[in-house]
């Protein structure tokens, strides 16, 4: 496993349009789509913390029942990951809470290289086999996501009209090269997605349901109309496979990014299909 997926080319270069990615994702951070949260804030504080905590406990509940699988680490760490951009199509096409999803992607990101490092710090102290350099893991979540980030709020804040103009066009570069990527990365790792794709499968199935049934139960404890509940819940299914494939370099573990590839496939299934059902 380990030669090959360090031999994949895909995953060398997805690193690299990191901070694009989240550059992007600052210049779209609507300042008057945040403003609507004002009215939304149990929705908004609900859906920030099924990211930034549930989603995370229910990683390492995972990791613990499947305690003897290859995934085992992995299904917990792909959790501590706050989701992916793509989640604001999802919820245009679900007809979901445009202004929620836009605040949760962007606070989430925000707040991810901090979060991250101190879900890492937690399942470190059960899991010897984990050596991590935390102040390394948190300069480079800083640099690839933080800065990038906050210079893209700057920008559109400073200077609008460029802001606007860099948005288009790296609109579709990025759709072409997470297009291109999509198919790339598995297609290199292939023969270890076949021979650890079924149990791949069943722990992010696993993982999908947990979030569907815990998002299910809070949201109706908590009144949360069903629009905003399908909008959180797209933004559960949906991971920032990007920031996986960092975390499973800079930690040396191959596991994660291929099992970063079969949850980012499985996941999208499932919230692709949600999207476009009209019903649930």
């Amino acid at each position: 496993m380990v030669d090959i997926v360090d031999s994949a080319i895909s995953f060398k270069v997805i690193p690299f349009f990191i901070p694009l990615l989240f550059y992007f994702l600052g210049v779209n951070t609507k300042i008057s789509e945040l403003k609507k949260l004002i009215d939304e804030k149990k929705s908004f504080i609900y859906g920030l913390t099924l990211q930034i905590i549930f989603l995370p406990l229910i990683g390492i509940a995972a990791s613990r029942i499947f305690s003897s699988s290859i995934f085992s680490a992995a299904v917990a760490l792909a959790l501590f990951v706050p989701g992916g951009h793509v989640s604001g199509l999802l919820t245009h096409i679900k007809k979901g809470n445009i202004a929620l999803t836009v605040g949760l992607t962007s606070v989430a990101s925000f707040l991810s290289p901090f979060t991250i490092v101190l879900w890492l710090n937690f399942i470190v102290r059960d899991n010897q086999d984990l050596n991590i350099n935390f102040v390394q893991t948190f300069l480079q979540l800083l640099i690839l996501v933080l800065v990038p980030f906050i210079l893209g709020i700057y920008i559109l804040i400073k200077k609008p009209t460029f802001a606007e103009s860099s948005s288009k066009k790296l609109d579709v570069f990025l759709k072409v090269i997470i297009l291109i990527l999509s198919f790339t990365g598995p297609f290199e790792i292939r023969e270890v997605m076949l021979d650890n794709f079924f149990e791949g499968f069943r722990v992010a199935l696993f993982s999908l349901v947990c979030i569907t049934l815990v998002n299910f139960i809070a949201s109706n404890s908590l009144n949360i109309t069903k629009k905003n509940m399908q909008t959180i819940t797209i933004e559960g299914f949906c991971q920032n496979f990007p920031i996986v494939v960092v975390l499973g370099a800079s930690l040396n573990m191959p596991e994660l990014i291929v099992y970063g590839v079969i949850y980012y496939l499985v996941s999208m299934v499932f919230a692709v299909s949600y999207a476009f059902l009209k019903n649930i």
